[in-house]
């Protein structure tokens, strides 16, 4: 977790950039360039999280051997670097999205969307693979997972009608 947990930083960075980048425009009411910023971020944030997936997925065993010796446990940390792995795709998407709603100053509705995704979606999810499927802590894993691409899908919903909401705005 500690290895993606560092490439995660700049998903992150790019989510808070977009908080003031799009905040800016928004506020200057120049709803075209934040939609612009808004896409850049996104797809810059993807682009980064998707390189950096691929390279991980290589290089597991060799990350794996940085924090063991032991053959077991460099196994396991293989296959928890994977579930690592699919959860900071997520997050990469999920990050520019949330920053720029951020922008947008739509934050109550995003807050409500993270706490469906993950205290109902995510964490039931978990527990019912962990407990009822025989998953053990990789069915935790998953249902984080799913919480978190709930999460960006339903955050991508919001920021499309959002969006839509400004670009009408202008027309008036």
């Amino acid at each position: 977790m500690n290895f993606t947990t560092m490439a995660y930083m700049i998903p992150l960075s790019i989510s808070m950039t977009l908080t003031i980048l799009v905040g800016f425009e928004v506020g200057a009411k120049r709803f075209t360039d934040a939609r612009k910023y808004s896409r850049l971020g996104i797809v810059l944030s993807l682009l980064f999280t998707i390189s950096l997936a691929m390279i991980l997925i290589h290089l597991r065993a060799d990350i794996a051997a940085l924090y063991t010796n032991d053959d077991f446990v460099k196994k396991l940390l293989q296959l928890f670097l994977v579930y690592a792995i699919c959860l900071q795709v997520s997050d990469g998407v999920s990050a520019p999205l949330q920053g720029t709603l951020r922008g947008y100053k739509d934050v109550k509705i995003t807050f409500i969307l993270a706490v469906v995704s993950y205290w109902i979606i995510g964490l039931p999810t978990g527990y019912a693979l962990a407990n009822y499927f025989n998953y053990g802590p990789y069915g935790y894993w998953i249902g984080l997972i799913a919480g978190i691409a709930a999460g960006a899908v339903f955050l991508g919903i919001r920021l499309f009608r959002v969006q839509k909401r400004a670009a009408f705005l202008m027309e008036k």
